[in-house]
């Protein structure tokens, strides 16, 4: 597992476009 910083610009990619599952936590 990995830790990474998402912004606005990279959301789509990281985490719209994942091949695999995401686990994204808002502050």
């Amino acid at each position: 597992m990995a830790v990474c910083q998402v912004t606005d610009r990279t959301f789509e990619e990281e985490v719209l476009q994942s091949d695999i599952p995401v686990l994204v936590d808002f502050w």
